[in-house]
């Protein structure tokens, strides 16, 4: 978070249990006005108890939540607040008989000062399909109309759960787009997905959730510089057992043709290597991606 920035949302010690099972443990995350907030984690960490219980549909055990400065009591949010969210779940659908501007038309009539109808067509890119019924609509069109409802009531705080599930490159490109304009306009955004290359071009932080806990938290940079090492491409007729015995090895994936190592060290890895084999070739030095970076943060967990 920017300095001197007031946090529009600020999540202080959360804890919340189900059947004395613990869910979340001690939970911290805060989001500025104007600022995009990825929620990272595998199945079963915690990121939907902790987004339910933000938006006041789970109450919690104990912790703090405050939303634009003000402490929230229990699970219940008041109609001023609400007007200001703005919510699109994973899980999220629509009346399938309803047409697409007829789906519009309802979202901005709970608003006061909604979008109109054409405003959201345009945003979700449906005009032509304006009149189409929900349930004939692709998946990906589907997601893009849910995410124009979700700025029906031209919110300043946004909710995405998995915004580009089911989308092609082109759509969900479009879509990065789209969310950035939001961020440039002010609109602070949660955004929660389990695809990794969205939360590296769209977020200006990121919290990994696991087991209940903030494993770890930055930006893209900050997390992916936690992650000591480079990663090696190359095609090799080098062994697993071969490649896994260089210097600094501490990895070793094989994807389809050729292989990657990741290496602590990867001038000495890469030196044993054209050592080791001559006929190396492809050969790519790159930084550590957030992929690996995740992984590596979820996998020290479990194994701690």
């Amino acid at each position: 978070m920017q300095a001197n920035t007031e946090a529009v949302l600020a999540v202080n010690t959360l804890h919340k249990a189900y059947n004395r099972q613990p869910v979340l443990q001690g939970v911290s995350v805060d989001l500025a006005a104007g600022e995009i907030l990825a929620i990272l984690g595998p199945n079963g960490a915690g990121k939907t108890t902790l987004i339910s219980a933000i938006l006041g549909l789970v109450k919690v055990d104990g912790g703090d939540i405050s939303l634009f400065g003000q402490r929230q009591q229990g699970s219940k949010r008041s109609s001023a607040l609400r007007q200001r969210l703005g919510v699109m779940m994973q899980i999220g659908t629509a009346s399938a008989n309803l047409t697409v501007a007829e789906q519009c038309d309802l979202f901005a009539s709970y608003y006061r000062n909604g979008k109109t109808v054409a405003e959201l067509l345009q945003i979700a890119g449906l005009q032509a399909q304006a009149h189409n019924r929900f349930g004939l609509l692709s998946g990906g069109q589907k997601q893009r109309l849910l995410f124009a409802l979700a700025l029906a009531g031209k919110p300043d705080l946004v909710f995405l759960d998995e915004p580009t599930l089911g989308m092609d490159v082109q759509a969900r490109r479009a879509l990065w787009q789209q969310i950035r304009e939001l961020k440039q306009s002010g609109v602070s955004i949660v955004l929660t997905t389990h695809y990794l290359e969205e939360a590296e071009q769209l977020a200006d932080s990121i919290a990994v959730l696991q087991g209940g806990q903030i494993v770890a938290q930055g930006s893209p940079a900050q997390l992916t510089a936690q992650i000591s090492g480079k990663q090696i491409y190359c095609h090799t007729l080098l062994s697993d057992q071969q490649l896994l015995a260089l210097p600094a090895v501490v990895q070793l994936e094989r994807q389809q043709h050729r292989i990657c190592l990741v290496s602590q060290a990867a001038e000495q890895t890469v030196l044993a290597l054209l050592q080791a084999d001559a006929n190396v070739s492809a050969l790519e030095v790159k930084a550590v991606a957030l992929e690996q970076a995740f992984l590596q943060l979820t996998t020290q967990e479990e194994v701690a």
